[in-house]
């Protein structure tokens, strides 16, 4: 019984145990089917959403494999060039090179011996070697692939790369990059101006022609699209293209021998007075085409150095008071009016105007003298007189009609206009003689080609032609282009006659201008500025604008030449006594050599006087020194000519010509000539000088009548002529 009991209980454990084993798998079983059922239907949702979207974690499938096949080439357009008249290239496309060092070592061609390496590399960029290691270094010690070297990698020729190449040296990479290439360097900077690669690897212009002409000298990318299969073959039909089309060449009226004498003017200027700035641009006086356009400070498009301490393109865009230079514009306005008389008297000193009162830059005055003394002196109260003639309305005309206060709507779309202030009686005095109003250095030379072109005034320009390189067809062509009849041929003829008093007239006001080969004549100009601070100008001794705008030669004017310089730091008082003369003269005549310009002054219109030799002759009995043309310089009291210099067969009226009389040889009064006078006349009687001070003698240590006996020095006291004339 007990037995059976025990056989009961286990048969049920036993029947227990099965059934719970039995009911276990199904549910194993259950789950790994719903997990396969959940696997198969994300699986298939998957498949079935690539079908309809074809997009994989924001991937287009179809754009993939579409990539795998398809090849897409661009062909880049050449930026068109910039040349002068003559076609020689100022501004090309050229491939140049980036510079890396790869540093990492784990990467192949790393760099081994980075000592040589800055070496090399220091030969070919500005840096110092040890610049260039430093930069290494940081490199390796940052863990860093490849390092570069800013700037100064950048933009390397085919000539230094392969100076590089040939040290085979590892760890230097070259990458090749398309580069705007400027051969002259420093040579018309804000006038060519600089284009530089933007952000997506495009050529733009920054600054000048190429900035204003970026649209043309642009081309248009071509390109090549087509397919491959799996071999890399191309596939038949899928072939499409479009060739690149070359940006337009630009040709510029600037002629390159006038540019590099003008950039050479320029620097010597530079150098000797360190001005706060300087400009010089030189035209054509007959078509107002630019030949030569330069300013400091400039910069360098090719290495980029200077680039952004200038901005401003000063022949267009600087706004200023021309000063005195602006009086002969006030002269041909009365001279049309019939209000100017070369020959009649005024008093000159000062006006009194509204509450303040008006001085000639000689503040007591000339006493009475006549119009064209007044102009040769540059008097403010001639200008005004002749203001008051004209009166103050229809001045304002002739002033505006003259292209003042309006842009010359010039190739450049920053050109500033300038400023005509003419609210009351003192702006209008002021103005008269180039103070209150404002101009550009392109409206000064624009109203000059009016005085020199019977009164036809004439629109400046610098793009000569616009030609599609490909095909050669001239898009655009720059042309002289006459702006209306400013002035009667009369006038203009009257106002050029009087101007040519201005550096050979007969008070040798301006004779530091004068050139042995040509007759030159124009206006000089000190204005004052403007200060900031006060309102009012500046007072210092030096803060002046000086300038000079001539043409040569005076009766057939072929170039206009317009020279400024601002608040020099260095030899300061010669911009008072010579102006900028310095610059002026040497770009005057090397341009006008150039252009194979034969002054007619040789002619009997222009009054040359003729010289024979004299020596020995009475003094009473030589034709030429019984008047005053020359400028006549007596050594000895005697009453025969002995010696004379120069011997020149001709001379010019106001050259000064020095008569050496028999007998005892005694000092010449040299009072009112300049320091140029005196050093010539003293080197030529073998006298050794000494100068104190700047511009006009005033007082010599030998007085004049006295024998010079044995001396050999003399001493000389100089003061300079008011600037402001």
């Amino acid at each position: 019984m007990k037995s059976n009991f025990k056989s009961n209980i286990f048969k049920s454990l036993k029947q227990r145990r099965k059934n719970q084993f039995t009911f276990s798998i199904p549910i194993i079983t259950l789950l790994i089917y719903i997990s396969l059922g959940v696997f198969f239907a994300l699986l298939v949702f998957n498949i079935i959403t690539i079908m309809l979207f074809k997009n994989v974690d924001d991937v287009n499938l179809k754009d993939q494999a579409r990539s795998k096949y398809e090849r897409h080439t661009v062909n880049r357009a050449e930026r068109g060039k910039i040349t002068d008249r003559d076609g020689n290239v100022l501004a090309r496309d050229t491939e140049a090179y980036n510079i890396a060092v790869i540093v990492g070592q784990d990467f192949d061609n790393h760099i081994e011996d980075k000592n040589e390496v800055a070496k090399v590399l220091s030969e070919i960029m500005n840096m110092e070697e040890k610049e260039i290691l430093k930069v290494i270094d940081d490199g390796i010690k940052n863990n860093r692939y490849q390092v570069e070297f800013g700037s100064k990698g950048r933009n390397i020729d085919y000539k230094a790369k392969r100076l590089v190449e040939e040290k085979e040296l590892k760890g230097i990479v070259f990458t090749p990059v398309v580069k705007r290439s400027y051969p002259n360097g420093v040579f018309a900077s804000h006038l060519i101006g600089m284009a530089e690669l933007n952000e997506d690897g495009d050529m733009n212009g920054a600054v000048g022609i190429e900035k204003e002409y970026n649209k043309e000298l642009t081309g248009k990318d071509g390109f090549k699209d087509y397919n491959v299969d799996s071999w890399n073959y191309i596939v038949p039909g899928t072939m499409e293209s479009e060739e690149a089309v070359d940006g337009l060449d630009v040709e510029l009226t600037i002629d390159s021998n006038i540019q590099l004498y003008l950039e050479d003017s320029l620097d010597d200027m530079q150098e000797h007075f360190e001005p706060e700035e300087l400009f010089a641009f030189v035209a054509d006086a007959k078509t107002g085409e630019i030949l030569g356009a330069g300013q400091r400070p400039s910069f360098n498009p090719d290495t980029r150095e200077g680039f952004g301490t200038s901005w401003l393109n000063m022949l267009y865009e600087y706004q200023f008071e021309p000063g005195s230079t602006f009086k002969v514009f006030t002269l041909a306005a009365a001279i049309e009016e019939g209000k100017y008389d070369p020959n009649q008297y005024y008093t000159t000193g000062n006006r009194q105007v509204m509450d303040a009162t008006i001085y000639d830059w000689e503040k007591s005055g000339w006493g009475t003298i006549t119009y064209n003394e007044g102009l040769q002196y540059s008097s403010n109260t001639l200008m005004m007189d002749l203001l008051d003639s004209v009166g103050p309305k229809k001045m304002l005309e002739y002033y505006q009609s003259f292209g003042f206060g309006t842009p010359t709507k010039s190739e450049f779309n920053t050109e500033a206009s300038g400023q005509i202030v003419w609210d009351n009686e003192l702006q209008q005095k002021t103005s008269s003689f180039g103070q209150t109003i404002s101009v550009t250095p392109i409206q000064m030379i624009q109203g000059f080609t009016a005085l020199l072109n019977d009164g036809m005034m004439k629109k400046p320009y610098v793009v000569q032609s616009v030609v599609d390189p490909e095909t050669n067809e001239e898009i655009y062509r720059g042309q002289e282009r006459n702006l209306g009849q400013v002035i009667s041929k009369e006038t203009a003829e009257k106002t050029m006659e009087e101007m040519s008093t201005l550096v050979a007239g007969s008070l040798d006001i301006n004779s530091m201008y004068a050139l042995d080969d040509y007759q030159v004549t124009g206006k000089t100009g000190t204005a004052q500025m403007y200060d900031e601070k006060t309102g009012g100008y500046l007072t210092g001794e030096y803060e002046f604008i000086t300038s000079f705008i001539g043409y040569a030669p005076v009766e057939d004017p072929r170039i206009i030449v317009y020279y400024g310089i601002k608040r020099a730091s260095k030899n300061k008082s010669e911009t008072w006594d010579f102006g900028v003369s310095r610059g002026f003269n040497p770009l005057m005549e090397r341009s006008l050599k150039y252009l194979d310009v034969k002054d007619v002054q040789n002619s009997q219109e222009i009054k040359t006087i003729k010289m024979e030799d004299i020596t020995g002759q009475n003094i009473e009995d030589v034709d030429v020194l019984q008047n005053d043309l020359l400028k006549q310089v007596y050594v000895g009291e005697g009453t025969k000519v002995e010696d004379y210099y120069p011997k020149n067969e001709e001379m010019l009226p106001s050259e000064v010509l020095v008569i050496v009389t028999d007998g005892e040889r005694t000092m010449p009064d040299l009072r009112g000539f300049s320091k140029r006078d005196a050093l010539l006349i003293m080197d030529y009687l073998g006298l050794k000088s000494n100068f104190k001070g700047e511009g006009y003698v005033t007082a010599q240590t030998i007085k004049p009548g006295e024998p010079l006996g044995d001396k050999q020095k003399v001493n000389f006291t100089l003061q300079m002529k008011d600037p402001n004339n």
